[in-house]
């Protein structure tokens, strides 16, 4: 009988440490055509290797010495990859790369797993991977989304030509899912996938997170693999 109820008392902690593991944040949304903060090997998490993959402007990998596309005009330079996008695993659950926190060194390439607990998309979940940071609070997902506006800084008009202020709102992006044939064909899907598998705007949605070992589907993308947890 002891042994039961000792058993029983040890699974309750259990789930009382899972629930105290997981964080209350939010989710909004990016697509800035920047290179990643975490494409400089100065901005790595300790034991990172890496760093994140550039692109030019065609979304091939960016030349040696490239330069942020965000801060420079001319010259050899670097831009976010096309390859940034959500990938969708089923009707409930989705990876994808995010900004997060405003410490590089703190976050860059570390892997979270977050659900929604608000919003038209509420009990799903995505695992993303923390690719960019700066500007971003410590409990908020930047989620890349085509279409997701382009903030502070825009080098969609060098790699793209979009419009001076990003397509849609200049913080949040598009409007509609009809407002996805705005974009270059080759963003359409991820600009989609905010409105039909995700449900709606994401912006200011309500999530509880923790941080998980990444898994091969972003590293082999980002190029960027973090200290095992």
């Amino acid at each position: 009988m002891f042994r039961e109820f000792l058993l029983g008392v040890l699974a309750a902690l259990t789930l009382i440490n899972v629930a105290h593991a997981q964080t209350a944040g939010t989710t909004t949304t990016t697509w800035d055509c920047c290179e990643p903060a975490c494409g400089y090997t100065s901005n790595l998490s300790p034991g990172a290797r890496g760093p994140v993959q550039s692109c030019n402007k065609n979304n091939g990998p960016a030349a040696s010495g490239a330069q942020n596309a965000c801060f420079a005009s001319s010259g050899n330079l670097a831009f976010s990859c096309d390859k940034y996008q959500p990938i969708i695993v089923n009707s409930t659950f989705s990876y994808g790369f995010a900004g997060h926190g405003n410490t590089a060194t703190s976050t860059c390439c570390k892997c979270y797993q977050f659900t929604w607990t608000s919003g038209a998309a509420k009990g799903k979940s995505m695992i993303v991977q923390a690719i960019n940071a700066g500007g971003i609070t410590d409990t908020d997902f930047d989620i890349y989304t085509p279409g997701g506006g382009v903030g502070d800084f825009n080098a969609c008009t060098a790699q793209y030509g979009a419009p001076s202020g990003g397509w849609g709102r200049q913080y949040g992006g598009v409007t509609s899912d009809a407002q996805c044939s705005q974009l270059p064909s080759n963003l359409q899907a991820g600009c989609h996938w905010r409105w039909q598998w995700a449900g709606g705007d994401v912006n200011e949605w309500q999530i509880t997170y923790k941080q998980v070992n990444c898994p091969s589907q972003l590293t082999s993308r980002s190029g960027c693999t973090p200290a095992s947890i």
